[in-house]
Formats: structure tokens, sequence, C-alpha cells
């Protein structure tokens, strides 16, 4: 199946979707409410633009009309989070209704309206809530946390006694994660000083227009024996060529199903993230040979942007750490649930068969800069030596 026809079978089912969610939502306003005539009209023009701005938001700033562009980007990107939960609490609102009325008929058999509370409390508490879960998600989205992993390991040289790695993820640089929010992650990074930097995917969100300035950012984060990322599916989407380019830029060496031996310290593999094959632009060696060049008395970590098949990667790779993303462990609650079944084990440490992978629930954002009960994180891991250890 060729690109075009995937973003075409996307966008239908996305504008379905989304479409059909405006439509519930209009339909749930005008029968709880008294607005008048022009207030309606005014509410579906706004519903209608709503649901075709995450097109129109990328047009206008791939055009660089960076005013009308950045506008509707922030205006649309925050009404995807406020919409998606105005839409799932009237829902759920509605089947207790629904439930309300049906064990009322038939446990009494007389009127259930009782059981149903008043159209103007509820859709007003209903709009509060809304706002208040907003409100909350957007602070939970600046507020990166650390999340520390001990590693206990034989396979680091004697005269190591432990090795510090820091992981970013899903950062997203772009029209919403700007200069600020960089900031605040180049900031904990120099605080925690690790001697390796991973960035394991989508350091980079479809429009580079908006972050000149921000490679000389990470160009700043100094550590003992480099930087490394790879790619994630958004690089692809943003042009794999200067996606490519900004992350060189910013001081990390991009490795596209490369093997590099790590100073002596570790074997390092970064692969590309599946999507190149989409775009038919993959690049270094078979995958099958790079393992072959790890030595296997050095510690190996696998940098892979998607924590997809893990279980069976852990069976035939000689890998002891995988590193993913790309999850955001649904970002906004309850995501997850769907994010669960397509990637079983996302935010979180996990080991499977003595191999062990962390997927990280994202630095940044992407779409609506909230973060429901998925609060961003970057990770740090301490490997330590159990020779140092006596072991």
């Amino acid at each position: 199946m060729g690109m075009t026809t995937q973003f075409i079978i996307f966008l239908s089912v996305f504008f379905s979707l989304y479409g059909s969610m405006h439509f519930y939502v209009y339909r749930k306003i005008i029968s709880q409410t008294d607005f008048p005539g022009v207030v309606n009209i005014a509410i579906i023009i706004f519903l209608a633009l709503m649901v075709i701005s995450p097109i129109l938001s990328r047009t206008f700033t791939s055009e660089r009309i960076d005013g009308a562009g950045y506008i509707l980007t922030v205006v649309s990107s925050f009404w995807i989070g406020f919409v998606f939960y105005f839409f799932l609490i009237n829902v759920g609102v509605d089947l207790i209704n629904i439930s309300g009325k049906l064990i009322s008929r038939a446990a009494f058999g007389g009127d259930p309206s009782l059981l149903i509370p008043k159209s103007y409390p509820t859709f007003f508490s209903i709009l509060l809530i809304v706002i208040g879960i907003c409100t909350y998600a957007y602070f939970e989205a600046l507020n990166i946390g650390i999340t520390r992993v001990t590693i206990q390991t034989s396979k680091l040289p004697e005269d190591v006694e432990e090795l510090v790695i820091a992981q970013i993820s899903d950062v997203h640089l772009g029209v919403l994660v700007g200069e600020k929010r960089l900031k605040e992650v180049t900031r904990i990074l120099r605080e925690v000083k690790p001697d390796i930097l991973f960035s394991t995917g989508d350091l980079v969100d479809e429009n580079l227009d908006t972050m000149k300035g921000l490679a000389e950012e990470f160009r700043g984060i100094n550590t003992r024996f480099g930087k490394y990322a790879v790619t994630g599916n958004h690089e692809f989407y943003a042009g794999i060529e200067r996606s490519v380019r900004f992350t060189e830029d910013s001081g990390f060496m991009l490795l596209r199903n490369q093997y590099v031996n790590l100073n002596g310290l570790v074997n390092l593999i970064g692969l590309d993230d599946p999507t190149a094959k989409s775009f038919k632009n993959r690049a270094g060696e078979d995958i099958s040979k790079l393992f072959s060049r790890c030595s296997p008395n050095l510690f190996t970590v696998l940098l892979y942007h998607q924590p997809r098949k893990f279980r069976e990667k852990a069976l035939l790779m000689p890998i002891d750490l995988q590193l993913s993303g790309h999850t955001h462990k649904g970002q906004l609650f309850p995501f997850n649930l769907i994010t669960h079944i397509f990637f079983p084990l996302q935010g979180g440490f996990f080991e499977v068969n003595g191999k062990k992978l962390y997927a990280s629930r994202g630095t940044g954002t992407w779409g609506p800069p909230l973060r429901f009960l998925s609060p961003p994180e970057i990770v740090v891991i301490k490997l330590e030596n159990l020779k140092t250890k006596g072991y």
C-alpha cells in the first residue's frame, strides 16, 4: 500500500470520527441550551472550522503564514483535548441516563424523569469539569519529571563503576513545543549530568520552520561519551533530510540502522522507525548483520522508537536493554487503553526473558499541548557494574 493511499485512508477515518464527534457535541449544545439562531449559526461555523483545522493549520504553517498558522494551531490543538473530554463525559452521562430509564421502567413501570438530571445544571457542570481537566492537563504537560531506573550488570569494563544514561523521547519540537520547553529539558539534563544522552525518536514535529536557534540549546549539553539519536515517525513526516540536519546540528549522532562500539563501554545499535519503509528511505546496514558485530562481553543497548514486538525481538536479538517511546502512554487518559492494544508494553520498565525495555511516556506533547494522567519524563538509567561490587 503506497504512502498516498495510506494518507487518504487516514484522512477519511480521521474526518469521519472527528466530524461525528463534533456533530454529537453540536446536538448536545442545542438540546440543552436556548441560544438565539445567530449564536447557533456561529457555533456551527466554529465547529466546522475546528473539524478541518488540523489540516488548515498545517497548510498555513507550511506556507509560512506565521500569524494565522500559529493562532489556528494553538486554538485547534487545545480544542482537540477540550472536545474529546466534553464528548467523552457527555456520552458517559447519556449512558447513565439511558440505563436509569431502562431500570426505572423495568422496576417501577413509571415516569423515570426523576432519575434524569436537569439539562442546564448538567450541561454547565460538565463544561466546568472539562475546563478543570484541561487546565490540570496543561500544567501536567509542563511539569517534566525525572524517572530513575537502576540496572545491575556484569558487562561493563572492570574500571567503570557505573554509567549514567539519560533518555529523552517524543519531544516534538515545533510550533507548540518550542524554546521555553526545550530550555526546561536542557536545564534538567544539566542537573542530571549524564555520561550518555539518547533521543529515541520524534525529536521534531512536522514543521521545522519554527525551530531556528533550538539546535544551539541542545549543543550546550555536554556528555562524557556523546549524544545519540534514532528516527521516529515524525522525522519522516517533517522531511527526513531536514530532520537529519537538525538532529546532527543539535550535536547528536543519528543512527540509522547502525552499530557503534561506544568507547569500549557498551554496544549501541540504533534502528530506523518502520515509517522509513513507507517513505522508501531506508538507510544504514542490513539489520540482521548489525547484531553480529556486537561484542558479547559488553552491555548491548538498542534504540528503537516503537516498543513494538519486544517479546519476539527479545528472543531473537542479543540485547540487554531496549529504549523506546512513541506511545506517550496515551497522553490523554483513557487513550492509554487504546494504545495498550497495539503496544502492551508502554510507559515504564519491563523485563522479558532477561531482556529489559524502558518505554518512555515522552518528554513533550503531540497534538494538544496537554497530558492527563501521563506526565512527561526524562529517564535516567544508572548501569551499576557488578564487578566492582565483588560479584
